[in-house]
């Protein structure tokens, strides 16, 4: 089990644009995390940065006034994450009018037509960032009947296991993070999926499926997004579609230039807080 530091930041005013900015920076450097206001935790392995390498991070945003100068580094041990994130983040969510997701802690009289139950623990894909919730949105539009569905960068599962529940074939889903793997393991469990492959590693391990998937969901960050759109397009079959958030509005250009490069046309997009999903199709 990967044991984590925990940095502890205050977003200053303008909080909801800082707390974009400030995650969006730390993301790019590995950390994942969440926000409840202005309070930013954000986590990242331990042996992955060193506090000085994350002291010169932190510095630059404090410099950027984006978060005030106290923040504080801890390690922490592996614990009990459903009682953390009931107590201090998540909460319920419904998506589209039909699916529900909550947590095994959750009561709730909302009814829908897919309902997950997820514990997310270290991982991350509540349902409440507004990349996974576009993604859940596509799914839910785009025809998965009996499609092989391929989701990148896993998080707690919820979007392969939604494609489950629509209907599809099979879900294959790849993570780099042992503690997203071991979690969506355990949600695919308490779900019920039996027709979703969790593997632990990354783009790399596309070359034992060539031209498999009829749909690939990669809902990641716009560094993997762009490095690694080439080796979802030798995974999918032709006239594919391909599902992407993680990225602003401002940094699409680039991610549909990438797209053309490997046989993608653009189909349709959402956004959300400057957030993007983006819906492709491979034409050949």
């Amino acid at each position: 089990m990967i044991i984590y530091k925990e940095i502890s930041l205050t977003a200053l005013e303008p909080i909801d644009q800082n707390v974009e900015i400030i995650s969006a920076y730390l993301g790019e450097f590995g950390f994942e995390g969440s926000a409840e206001d202005e309070n930013i935790k954000a986590y990242i392995g331990v042996d992955e940065k060193t506090d000085e390498e994350i002291a010169i991070l932190v510095n630059e945003l404090i410099e950027k006034n984006l978060c005030e100068k106290d923040y504080q580094i801890n390690i922490i041990q592996p614990k009990n994450w459903n009682e953390e994130w009931e107590k201090n983040y998540f909460q319920p969510i419904l998506i589209g009018n039909q699916c529900l997701i909550k947590s095994s802690f959750h009561q709730t009289n909302v009814k829908a037509k897919y309902e997950i139950v997820i514990d997310p623990k270290m991982s991350f894909g509540t349902g409440h960032h507004e990349t996974t919730s576009m993604m859940a949105e596509y799914i839910l539009e785009v025809n998965l009947k009996n499609k092989n569905v391929l989701d990148m960068g896993t998080g707690t599962g919820i979007l392969g296991i939604l494609a489950s529940m629509i209907g599809c074939e099979k879900v294959v889903g790849i993570d780099n993070d042992s503690w997203c793997y071991e979690n969506a393991q355990e949600n695919i469990e308490k779900n019920n999926i039996p027709n979703f492959e969790m593997l632990l590693g990354d783009a790399g391990l596309l070359k034992n499926y060539p031209k498999t998937f009829e749909v690939v969901i990669a809902n990641i960050n716009r560094h993997i997004l762009l490095s690694d759109i080439k080796y979802y397009v030798q995974a999918m079959k032709p006239s594919s579609i391909l599902l992407l958030s993680g990225f602003y509005h401002e940094d699409f250009d680039m991610i549909e230039e990438e797209c053309n490069k490997h046989g993608l046309s653009f189909v349709n997009s959402k956004i959300k807080n400057n957030w993007m999903g983006a819906q492709f199709k491979l034409e050949n």
